[in-house]
Formats: structure tokens, sequence, C-alpha cells
């Protein structure tokens, strides 16, 4: 009787240690195993990467609100469009990062990139008629890297400290440009695993 209770004490003690490890692992390896975009770094510093980023195709929709909300309106079609839930055709896999940029007052474009597989001409079109299929062109983006539960108070912190630091590099911010908020988690991770990223269209300086 004592054997098996030790069995079974033994088996529970598993099941404990193995299912929290299990959810970290998903938690960890999901983003890493996701296709991102393909970039060259160009210089970096302590605070960011000058990077060059490949022609890319994305799918992009505009919504209105406050970041988050405006982030969740945008997230949730473009989501079902990946996910073949309102057209015809195969699914298309999940990328990652989940990008936002702010497009005037309280307006957001949210957009995924699409897998490196797909030509432009062979990604379905979208029954969501707000749902726009494009081809980014290269671009040199200045970007700082940071883990933490995207809050407004952190994207602030960590723009400030972007935009120090592409003051120490041979880049400037281009005018009237806006950051983009990347995303690469989905909110069920905890906060120290969530990687983020800000990125913002900068130029070479001109020295003269």
């Amino acid at each position: 009787m004592t054997l098996i209770k030790n069995k079974m004490f033994s088996f529970i003690l598993l099941i404990i240690i193995i299912i929290p490890l299990l959810i970290l692992g998903f938690w960890v390896l999901v983003p890493v195993l996701l296709e991102t975009p393909k970039f060259t770094i160009l210089e970096k510093n302590k605070y960011l990467q000058i990077r060059k980023y490949d022609e890319m195709n994305i799918a992009k929709i505009i919504t209105n609100g406050e970041r988050y909300d405006g982030l969740r309106k945008g997230f949730i079609p473009l989501a079902r469009y990946i996910g073949a839930k309102e057209r015809e055709g195969e699914k298309i896999s999940m990328t990652a990062p989940v990008m936002q940029q702010k497009k005037g007052d309280n307006n957001w474009e949210i957009s995924f990139f699409m897998p490196s597989k797909f030509d432009i001409n062979q990604l379905p079109i979208s029954q969501n008629k707000n749902i726009e299929i494009i081809t980014a062109p290269s671009i040199i983006l200045a970007v700082i890297t940071f883990n933490g539960v995207a809050s407004t108070e952190l994207l602030e912190n960590k723009l400030s400290r972007l935009i120090k630091g592409v003051e120490e590099v041979n880049y400037k911010i281009i005018p009237n440009t806006k950051p983009i908020y990347s995303y690469f988690n989905d909110p069920s991770t905890p906060g120290f695993l969530r990687k983020n990223e800000i990125m913002i269209p900068v130029e070479v300086a001109n020295n003269n």
C-alpha cells in the first residue's frame, strides 16, 4: 500500500513539474518558431539597431480608438483572414510581430507580415473590404528591443531611449514619421517573457 502511495505521489509531483515547464516552453518557443521579416543590421549601439528590412508583403487594416483598443480591433479581423474564417482557400501561417502605427488622430494601422513563400498575387483576397494586401518597400528602421507588458508608460520610456540612441549614430529620424510598435507574444504570455520592439524610419544623416 505504501509503495502505491509513493508511486502516486511521485506521479502527481511529476505532473506538477512537467505542466508548468510545458507551458513555459510554449510561451518561449512559439514566437521563436514563427517567421519574422528579414533584415540586415547596418549599425548598432547600446540602445538600438539600425536595420534595413527587405521588401515584404503585409496584410493591414485601419482601426480607431486608444492604442490597446485599436490593436485589438485590428488583430481580430487580421487573425480571421489568415485563419481562412471569412474567405476561401488555405490557412496562412501566423508570423511575428504584430505591428501597429498611428495614422492621424486616434487611428491606427495594424498589420501582419505575410509568409515569404507567398508572392503578392498568391495571397487570397479578404472578404473584409477593410483589409488591404500590399507590398511594403525596403526600409531602414531604428529599432529598440525590450521585454515587458507594453504599457503606455513603458512604450514612451523606450521610445525616448530609441530617439536618444539615434542621436548617437550617423542616422536621423525621417521628419513627420510615426513609430511602429511591434508585439511578438500573445496576451497570455507573462510580462517578463514578452518581446516587444519599437521601430522608427531613419535615413543617413547629412554631416555637412
